[in-house]
């Protein structure tokens, strides 16, 4: 892991390792704590050795790269583990089945954007442009976000527009094919 990639995971490792284990524990309560240990410490070596292989962009987002590596690791283990029905105590001795929830973090808007969109807002360069799309993940309206930057709502738009374009780059290797947006090339006939 040479590269600056490698070395920016290497630096991450131990706040990945202390913090991984218990989220996915949160997320996934069906998986040991060690079992999530587990996980996680296989995410980062996979993702280590990608980079290692140069499989890895340099501006890769490499918190939000462990954090999906990790998520998809335990839906995998999570899967493994699924019987499809759990036995419940039901008074007395008499036992029932009942199915199993589904807890898949891809089906969570809010892990997406606590694992990929924070991360790649925190990585761009401070400017309107982030705080407008910050402010918007924290759920704040158009009129909120208008009023606290001081900004008019086109200069807003212009803003937020710029930004998302930005992120949908950043973030384009975790967009599914179906769901990236087409690029034009040229100009519209009008």
């Amino acid at each position: 892991m040479g590269s600056d990639v490698g070395q920016r995971l290497l630096e991450h490792y131990p706040d990945f390792m202390a913090a991984e284990p218990q989220r996915l524990r949160h997320t996934y309560p069906a998986l040991s704590l060690a079992a999530c240990e587990d996980i996680a410490q296989e995410a980062f070596l996979r993702v280590g050795s990608k980079a290692a292989a140069g499989g890895l962009a340099a501006d890769t987002n490499v918190v939000a790269y462990l954090r999906r590596a990790a998520r998809n690791l335990a839906v995998d283990r999570s899967r493994e583990q699924r019987t499809g029905r759990r036995l419940v105590l039901m008074g007395g001795d008499s036992l029932a089945a009942v199915p199993e929830q589904r807890a898949f973090a891809e089906e969570d808007p809010r892990l997406v954007l606590e694992d990929l969109v924070l991360p790649a807002i925190e990585g761009m360069p401070e400017s309107l442009r982030r705080q407008v799309v910050d402010l918007q993940s924290r759920g704040l309206s158009d009129p909120e976000i208008v009023a606290r930057l001081g900004i008019p709502a086109v200069r807003l738009h212009n803003l937020r527009n710029k930004a998302i374009a930005h992120l949908r780059s950043t973030l384009a290797g975790h967009i599914r094919e179906g769901h990236r947006k087409k690029q034009q090339h040229g100009k519209k006939d009008r």
